[in-house]
């Protein structure tokens, strides 16, 4: 397969156009993640969110038809796909000993992508990406819970230690301080689809109904005659921000409440290896 052809493969997992100019042939390592969190994303044949599964991610089991049935939690699924660029993922993994209680878990939580990006060191294969403005697709957006950030804390620490997740859009305005970001994530909370976004927003980018409607959102189920979101899917979340324009809010859906007080927010950019 040329490198030509495998950019095109590539764009059409991000929902983009590929150009055949020669610096479109060889994705960046964030354009690399997005395809491969895309491509598996695509082949969905069933899901199920599991907090926390013992093995080193998501458990991904083949289906019938080429398809895949995958059970994880939110950082087990960022975990699995990072895996494909391994140097990027172990340089995660060093640093999940240095954040308190997370030493010897099978891959790095929520809070340690948070921390980590937050805390990058010198040399890093990561940038830090600090505005919304800024994000793209293939970039890991994390943010940890109260009691879970690495600073002192005198509450009851949140049950689970945040959200992480692979960007697939690059910010879709809403207002002057918000903007949708398109995301592949695992998770128990539903999120905006295409349909429940504003309707100006679903008017001022046709373009996005294309890309949701890539994926199978079939972690959208039904028990006892109620909708109930379980596992790995496409969806939006509405990030808010501050003055600086860095993010300090998110909201999953339509029903969410607008979440920001005591959460941190961080977002790291795989970056090609010196």
């Amino acid at each position: 397969m040329t490198m030509t052809v495998k950019a095109v493969i590539l764009g059409a997992f991000l929902g983009f156009a590929a150009l055949p100019a020669l610096a479109q042939t060889v994705p960046t390592p964030a354009g690399h993640l997005a395809g491969v969190s895309g491509n598996l994303a695509s082949l969905l044949g069933a899901t199920k969110y599991v907090h926390e599964t013992a093995l080193a991610g998501a458990v991904v089991t083949p289906m019938a038809g080429g398809t895949y049935d995958i059970e994880s939690d939110c950082s087990g699924w960022v975990s699995h796909n990072l895996e494909k660029l391994a140097p990027h993922y172990q340089a995660v993994r060093q640093y999940q000993p240095q954040v308190e209680g997370e030493a010897g878990r099978p891959y790095p939580r929520a809070n340690v992508y948070r921390q980590y990006f937050a805390n990058l060191p010198a040399g890093a294969p990561f940038q830090r990406i600090y505005k919304l403005a800024d994000v793209k697709p293939g970039d890991i957006l994390a943010w940890c819970l109260p009691g879970h950030c690495g600073i002192p804390y005198s509450g009851k620490p949140a049950g689970d230690t945040g959200h992480v997740m692979v960007v697939m859009s690059t910010p879709i305005r809403n207002d002057a301080n918000s903007a949708y970001l398109m995301v592949l994530d695992s998770s128990s909370v539903t999120h905006y689809g295409f349909n429940t976004l504003p309707s100006s927003v679903q008017a001022a980018n046709p373009a996005l109904g294309q890309n949701f409607s890539r994926y199978p959102t079939i972690r959208t189920q039904t028990v006892d005659g109620k909708p109930v979101t379980s596992g790995v899917g496409p969806g939006f979340i509405l990030f808010g921000t501050a003055a600086d324009g860095s993010v300090n809010s998110f909201q999953f859906g339509p029903g969410d409440h607008v979440n920001g007080e005591g959460i941190l927010f961080a977002v790291g950019r795989p970056l090609p290896l010196q």
